[in-house]
């Protein structure tokens, strides 16, 4: 069983709209297949009847009934699916990063080694396992400035990690930028953001100033960990064609957790940004 306090109950209670029995909009058959596809669950089988047998009471029994890390998964895919942001999201991220990591006191034991694993893959599988672990002590970390601080560090050692080349936080006339790695011959402008708030448009449009005043064939990749905002999204598009593509927390979570290599991740949202101009793409469309 997961254990989940009773105030992360509430938080994610409130956040779902669990109140009146409902889970965000699913109905019955489309809850049964986020579930299934994200968990391999049937939430209506009988183990997770609970009072009235609502969406929200089987999701209630699924919590009671499923460990840390099945739940964490589910309750971060609802998220994401939600495309919510703002200050309730960020304490519901927190809650599922909380979960992914685990709280037993006993530090969980290294998986085992796969047959036929090479020793440069044992390799990058355990330093992957600590950037993880990393990622979710600064997500817990009260200290915001020092998390973004550590923050820039760990995405430095992750793009080093896959030999992208990056290059450490610099300034251009007055202007900082983050950082930069490169991708097949190709150099990328890197941003980071982390705010308890999903980006406006303003913070795009800046960045997209920076890249802008580099060259024509100047791209960037915007690291938004809360995500952007509904109106930035759809104004970042409007009139320029964009030069740079959004990656959020979900994304960097799922790289970090070997769902995809972090070069494979990056070649395929260039794809579509040069095919279909798009910033923002679902982490289960670039996979699937």
């Amino acid at each position: 069983m997961s254990d989940l306090t009773n105030t992360e109950k509430r938080k994610f209670e409130q956040f779902l709209g669990m109140g009146t029995g409902y889970v965000l909009d699913f109905s019955n058959r489309t809850f049964a297949e986020f579930v299934q596809d994200s968990t391999g669950r049937n939430i209506f089988d009988a183990r997770y009847e609970y009072a009235s047998g609502s969406k929200a009471n089987r999701l209630r029994a699924f919590w009671q009934n499923e460990d840390n890390a099945t739940v964490g998964k589910l309750m971060g895919d609802l998220l994401d699916y939600s495309g919510a942001d703002g200050a309730q999201m960020e304490v519901c991220r927190l809650i599922v990063a909380r979960l992914l990591k685990g709280n037993n006191a006993a530090a969980a034991p290294a998986p085992p080694v796969q047959a036929g694993q090479s020793v440069q893959q044992q390799r990058l599988s355990r330093e992957l396992r600590e950037l993880k672990d990393a990622f979710f002590d600064l997500a817990a970390d009260h200290d915001r400035s020092h998390a973004g601080l550590q923050f820039e560090k760990l995405l430095n050692r992750l793009f080093a990690l896959f030999e992208l080349q990056p290059r450490q936080p610099f300034r251009v006339v007055g202007e900082q930028i983050d950082g930069s790695f490169q991708l097949d011959g190709q150099t990328y402008l890197l941003e980071s953001k982390w705010e308890k708030h999903a980006l406006p448009e303003a913070d795009l449009l800046v960045f997209r100033g920076k890249i802008e005043a580099k060259s024509t064939f100047t791209r960037g990749v915007m690291i938004a960990l809360n995500d952007i905002s509904g109106p930035a999204r759809d104004a970042i598009t409007r009139g320029k064609s964009p030069s740079f593509f959004v990656m959020n927390g979900h994304d960097l979570t799922m790289v970090l957790g070997e769902s995809i290599s972090l070069p494979d991740f990056l070649r395929r949202r260039v794809r579509l940004l040069a095919e279909e101009g798009r910033v923002c793409v679902r982490f289960s469309e670039v996979v699937e």
